[in-house]
């Protein structure tokens, strides 16, 4: 755990459903075009150098400024509410 890849630990079966249950519904709470830029940026990152993946993660958040979900967020955070994201 010192080395930060391992953020929880669970003492049986149970408790590793529940945990994943509620990491999921986290998940779930967030922008999805901000859930799926995530994992496009890492699974690109994976394969490229350093460099190459600041490039890319730069084009990509340029492109979701366009969003409605930044929007819908930045809403839902001045007005202390929880945001509503579309459905893409």
């Amino acid at each position: 755990m010192c080395l930060g890849l391992i953020s929880r630990i669970f003492d049986n079966e149970k408790e590793v459903v529940e945990g994943a249950l509620a990491l999921a519904r986290t998940i779930a709470e967030k922008s999805p075009i901000g859930v799926q830029g995530t994992k496009v940026v890492l699974n690109h990152a994976r394969d490229h150098t350093i460099l190459d993946s600041l490039d890319f993660v730069k084009t990509w958040n340029m492109s979701q400024l366009q969003s409605m979900d930044l929007r819908n967020g930045a809403m839902a955070a001045m007005s202390k509410q929880k945001p509503v994201y579309e459905d893409v």
